[in-house]
C-alpha cells in the first residue's frame, strides 16, 4: 500500500520518505477532498496503526479473520490507486 501510495504522490508531484506525511497528504488531497471514498483513508489508517504494532509492540498476534478483512481492504486500497494513477 505504502508503495502504491508512493507511486500516486509521485504522479502529483508530491515526495516524501515519511510515512506520515505521505498518508497527512493522501488525506488532504483525495479524502477531505471527496477525490476517494472516505473509506479509503479508514483502510490506509488501520494498515498504518496494525503495521506500527506489528513492528513495535512486544507480542502482537492477529487472528486469521482480522488477517483476511486487511488482506481484502488492502487489495481494494491497491486497486482504486492503480485507477488513479491509470488517469
Amino acid at each position: 500500500m505504502y508503495y502504491a501510495l508512493t507511486a500516486l504522490a509521485l504522479k502529483n508531484g508530491f515526495e516524501t520518505s515519511n510515512h506520515g506525511q505521505l498518508i497527512g497528504w493522501f488525506n488532504k488531497e483525495y479524502i477531505l477532498n471527496k477525490r476517494l471514498d472516505p473509506h479509503f483513508g479508514k483502510i490506509l489508517r488501520n494498515a498504518f496503526h496494525n503495521r506500527t504494532k506489528g513492528d513495535y509492540d512486544a507480542f502482537i498476534d492477529f487472528p486469521r479473520n482480522e488477517v483476511d478483512l486487511m488482506l481484502l481492504e488492502m487489495t481494494d486500497f491497491i486497486h482504486a490507486i492503480k485507477k488513479l494513477l491509470q488517469q
